[in-house]
């Protein structure tokens, strides 16, 4: 589902909301406080006078707050001093397109993500790295662990590269979804995912759908594609 923002017109600028910040304040105050995510939301939804249900599509990017009004009483109630720390400003299409600063950028990171999916697929999803433990006389335990490492380190060297390009790529939309897109689809690909139970393949025990280490890929991967679109 694509998000819904509005441009906001402050001192001759064009701004929209900018979901990473946001993401990273709630999170911050939700674990401050060592709130569940349900009752971090709703405080914030009483505080600000909206509905527990919008500040969840804010913090999955469904829409985005309408009014400067919601935004200045969320930034408050988060202590953040300037509003504005909220809002993306943002740079003309023409500009971007022309720009090959930005598109040198998004292709860095989206080699280092190729390389991380393509690691992932061609390894099985780790399955052969598990067989390498399981040689080594590792328990089915210990090569769990040392395989949730592994996938761990290499997330870190595609978050690496997205954090290496922030002074470049911060004020445009496409960042913030970048952003998303490695924390949540790249980590949900294995993570609390990856059962070893027979030699032909991976159980992946949080779903019913069947889907497998591959199928898995090409969703991720079609998903980063239709990402980048908007500018290759």
């Amino acid at each position: 589902m694509s998000k819904e923002t509005r441009t906001f017109h402050i001192n001759g600028n064009d701004y929209s909301f900018d979901f990473s910040v946001f993401h990273r304040f709630f999170e911050t105050y939700q674990k401050k406080n060592s709130f569940l995510i349900n009752e971090a939301e709703q405080n914030i939804a009483d505080a600000i006078s909206v509905s527990k249900d919008t500040i969840h599509s804010w913090r999955f990017e469904k829409n985005a707050p309408a009014d400067m009004d919601t935004i200045q009483k969320l930034a408050d109630f988060l202590g953040i001093k300037d509003y504005l720390i909220l809002l993306n400003k943002k740079i003309g299409e023409n500009t971007m397109a022309a720009n090959d600063r930005i598109l040198d950028s998004l292709k860095r990171i989206y080699d280092a993500i190729i390389l991380y999916l393509d690691d992932y697929d061609t390894s099985f999803a780790y399955l052969n790295q598990f067989y390498e433990f399981k040689e080594k006389k590792y328990s089915d335990e210990e090569a769990r662990r040392e395989i949730y490492c592994i996938a761990n380190d290499k997330l870190h060297e595609v978050e690496l590269v997205l954090t290496q390009e922030y002074i470049i790529l911060h004020k445009l939309d496409i960042y913030s979804t970048l952003e998303t897109f490695v924390h949540r689809d790249l980590c949900n690909i294995w993570d609390e995912k990856l059962e070893y139970v027979c030699p032909e393949g991976i159980q992946i025990y949080e779903t019913n759908t069947g889907i497998n280490s591959h199928e898995e890929y090409e969703v991720v991967f079609n998903r980063l594609n239709e990402i980048m679109s908007e500018y290759f």
